[in-house]
């Protein structure tokens, strides 16, 4: 028998998302795997949409409900008392797996058991199913060393989603973090747990996009953006993770350390004008100022040039603005994709299909 997967889907006010989720892990290639659901009070549909897939597959749902929203790590929690696989995954509730994420992910973290998780490419789908396409983080899949995983941690979000992932269940329960009594923990807590497993592991990369993450208005991704926490979090952090990386030696981190401060200065001309081009002019020009406040250099950008006419000037105007910026290479979203850090093993194609001898 393969190693037991346990899917844990936490969830709150996602019913118009949750069947296409449960649907997505149901209809996996892998055989072995559980699915351990909690809701925290949810006032929509949500519950009696568990009880209808526990009912329908009970040897393989379980289903917890908290009676008030005690916040997102009592939602976890729950799913961890029900689990007992060899590897986790923390999936949304909004999200969609590919159907051979778990066949892939398995076969890649047996093989290479130094390793504490598997992070897979995401897609991109909006409230309505419609999906967008970025390229892959890293340009091939791979094994990287965890130290120098952690410093590339220090200048980019590699999978903003946590649904991208799947963990050894013993080490990340040894890493795992209480999003209550971590700073900004709903949105940050898993970085922080996937930083301190790089410090110890390995970890495996596999550029095909077997999550697809939901974008819309209502998800934790949106309101970060809206509340700066896209570069505010990510700051903090930096300043955290160089505080654990001088106790363990890890210079790779320490040197991208102020890197890492002009890099942010970069992105929030992204935000900027990301949120400019979703109508919302005040969020962006907020981004645009910290922009300056994290990097004085980034005055010379044209782009920040460019953002600097767009309050002053007439309608005519900021639309041709606008239009600029949405044109501009690598700006609104990232559009390349980078070769993995030094040391890092590539998985070929084959080792990666389900019929490894085969031709990829």
């Amino acid at each position: 028998m393969p190693p037991l997967v346990s899917v844990r889907i936490h969830n709150y006010n996602y019913g118009r998302f949750l069947r296409q989720c449960f649907e997505s892990v149901l209809a996996q290639t892998y055989p072995n795997f559980e699915i351990s659901f909690s809701d925290n009070a949810s006032e929509d549909e949500s519950w009696k949409i568990a009880l209808e897939y526990q009912r329908r597959h009970p040897d393989r749902v379980s289903i917890a409900r908290n009676r008030q929203n005690f916040g997102p790590d009592a939602n976890i929690v729950n799913c961890v008392f029900q689990s007992s696989g060899k590897y986790t995954v923390q999936m949304c509730s909004d999200d969609v797996m590919a159907p051979d994420f778990i066949e892939t992910c398995v076969r890649t973290l047996e093989a290479h058991p130094d390793c504490a998780f598997a992070m897979v490419h995401r897609g991109i789908i909006d409230g309505d199913g419609e999906p967008r396409t970025e390229p892959p983080f890293y340009d091939r899949s791979c094994i990287i060393p965890g130290h120098e995983q952690a410093a590339v941690y220090m200048m980019a979000a590699i999978n903003p989603s946590i649904s991208q992932v799947m963990y050894v269940s013993a080490r990340e329960a040894a890493h795992r973090v209480d999003f209550s009594k971590v700073l900004a923990g709903r949105w940050y807590g898993a970085r922080i747990m996937d930083f301190n497993l790089c410090c110890d592991y390995d970890v495996a990369y596999i550029d095909r996009p077997l999550l697809y993450h939901r974008l819309h208005g209502a998800n934790d991704s949106h309101a970060a953006a809206s509340n700066l926490m896209e570069v505010i979090g990510p700051y903090l952090l930096h300043l955290q993770f160089a505080e654990i990386a001088r106790t363990r030696g890890m210079h790779g981190v320490l040197e991208n350390l102020d890197r890492s401060t002009e890099k942010l200065g970069q992105l929030c001309l992204r935000y900027s004008t990301r949120a400019l081009v979703e109508g919302f002019s005040e969020v962006a020009e907020r981004y645009f100022h910290l922009a300056q406040a994290l990097s004085p250099r980034v005055a010379e950008e044209p782009a920040f040039a460019a953002l600097g006419k767009f309050w002053h000037a007439d309608e005519d105007e900021r639309q041709g603005i606008l239009d600029a910026l949405k044109n501009s290479e690598n700006l609104v979203e990232r559009a390349i994709s980078y070769p993995p850090p030094a040391g890092s093993r590539s998985i070929g194609a084959q080792a990666l299909s389900r019929n490894p001898g085969a031709e990829a």
